[in-house]
């Protein structure tokens, strides 16, 4: 859940515009106007990504509070020992900004890397590695974890702290009237998000439809939460089931990422249908939850009467719409659970070679052609409780132009290969991207999601003690 601070500069695939942003809207027309701006050149499309983790004190495996001498706050400020520069909501710490990339908090302190854009995995494996050396310098010297995982394998949601961020207290207000487990998102999970570039409207309605479409296959192949309030939750996915019971108007299937009809203003449309949470006013946010941003957009919101939103208040609108896939200045893929550093790279690799390669892409929707919509929320609902172990029996029809779930995955990762072979990317070995994809290749052929893997252990040699996955399950 990608929330940048109120100073702080995103962090993503497109440049920022500055100025352009506190435009006033008055009229739809606007907003599509502003997704249309950001459609970019072939070669000038990038990739992002965002890693979130849970931090843990190592003595005891307990989560960190905001403040104290082992807290998030004083994670945040070791950090500027390596050139990252602190923002602030008020007197608050709350991210930190380098370059264009940023570090932001997650509602109870989960820690996100939003990383800068690149123009290949090359470095954006740089960037990770990077992240992931400066991280373990710190947690080192503070006695702290990481984990990377999608949902805290024991801890309860009483026992965690609350980041203290004002639109955070705002949704942690309105998530109970709109689902049972808004606040265990909030405070209980982590994820691993893509982020690219569309070339134009007809280039965004293919890559999203696609990523849509397939986001299940690797949702299933790379599964990495097995574990809830210390025990065996019987899911592979427990941070994906907590999702479709978030909110189901923001969550989940999108049913116009798959219409031929989408465009920039069907999607503008939709978006305006979803309720608010809120607006970014003098270093705070205020409370708009349940407003809607046509109203606002008429100046007759009685919290602001007479004023109309911005395209920041529009972006920031967007930001709460959280389905498998948003549409924003560029497509955030955001179905999968935390990863380490080798899965997630191999993740990015996947979705790179599919969406940044015309062969590809085309290939990936005759794969999807025949989805239907309701087959495919249906799918999406039973995927948290299946492994790759139990693929045959996933239901594909009307979904894949396949046989069965494995066959629809393996046709994927070689759409995926043969996309990064022909993209000839190159590092300074002279090996191009196909590298990263491997550790999803071997998961694939071992036929066990991480998931299945520490099920497996935590049944058999740790004989029920989860001590060993905070060690293990790693950045």
């Amino acid at each position: 859940m990608r929330d940048p601070p109120v100073s702080d500069a995103r962090a993503g695939v497109s440049e920022s515009r500055g100025g352009h942003d506190m435009a006033e809207i008055t009229e739809a027309r606007q907003l599509c106007d502003d997704l249309a701006a950001h459609c970019k050149a072939v070669d000038r499309c990038l990739i992002g990504v965002e890693h979130e983790v849970f931090l843990f004190t190592r003595a005891d495996h307990r989560p960190l509070p905001y403040a104290g001498w082992h807290g998030i706050r004083a994670v945040l400020e070791a950090f500027q020992r390596f050139g990252w520069w602190p923002s602030w909501e008020g007197e608050r710490l709350v991210g930190l900004n380098r370059g264009e990339a940023a570090i932001t908090l997650e509602p109870a302190g989960q820690l996100e890397l939003s990383g800068a854009p690149w123009a290949d995995l090359h470095g954006v494996q740089a960037e990770l590695l990077g992240y992931r050396r400066e991280l373990a310098e710190i947690a080192e010297a503070m006695g702290l974890g990481v984990m990377a995982l999608g949902f805290a394998p024991e801890w309860t949601r009483r026992e965690m702290g609350w980041v203290p961020k004002s639109r955070y207290r705002i949704m942690r207000a309105y998530m109970p009237r709109v689902g049972v487990h808004g606040k265990d998102m909030m405070t209980r999970t982590c994820a691993f998000q893509l982020n690219v570039d569309f070339c134009s409207e007809e280039d965004m309605r293919a890559k999203f439809r696609v990523a849509m479409a397939l986001q299940p296959l690797v949702m299933v192949a790379l599964a990495n939460s097995p574990f809830a309030d210390g025990r065996d939750s019987t899911l592979t996915s427990y941070r994906n089931y907590v999702w479709l019971h978030t909110d189901s108007a923001r969550c989940g299937i999108l049913p116009l990422a798959l219409s031929p009809a989408l465009s920039f203003a069907e999607f503008v449309d939709r978006a305006l249908a979803v309720p608010m949470y809120s607006v970014a006013r003098h270093g705070e946010h205020l409370d708009l939850a349940g407003r809607h941003f046509p109203d606002m957009m008429r100046g007759a919101l009685s919290e602001l009467p007479g004023e109309r939103p911005t395209l920041q208040d529009w972006k920031a609108h967007l930001n709460t719409l959280m389905h498998d896939v948003r549409l924003k200045d560029h497509l955030e893929l955001r179905g999968n659970d935390s990863l380490s550093l080798e899965y997630s790279l191999a993740l990015a690799a996947f979705w790179t070679g599919i969406l940044y390669d015309r062969q590809a892409l085309s290939g990936a929707l005759a794969l999807v052609a025949d989805c239907d919509v309701a087959r495919l929320n249906q799918l999406r609902h039973e995927l948290p409780r299946y492994g790759l172990t139990e693929s045959e029996r996933i239901p594909v029809a009307g979904v894949y132009a396949a046989d069965s779930f494995p066959e629809a995955l393996e046709r994927a990762l070689a759409l995926a290969e043969a996309g990064l072979q022909r993209r000839h990317r190159l590092d300074a070995q002279g090996q191009d991207e196909r590298r990263y994809l491997r550790p999803l290749q071997a998961v694939v052929a071992l036929g066990r999601s991480p998931s299945e893997h520490w099920r497996s252990r935590y049944h058999g040699r740790w004989c029920g003690d989860l001590r060993p996955l905070y060690e293990r399950a790693t950045l």
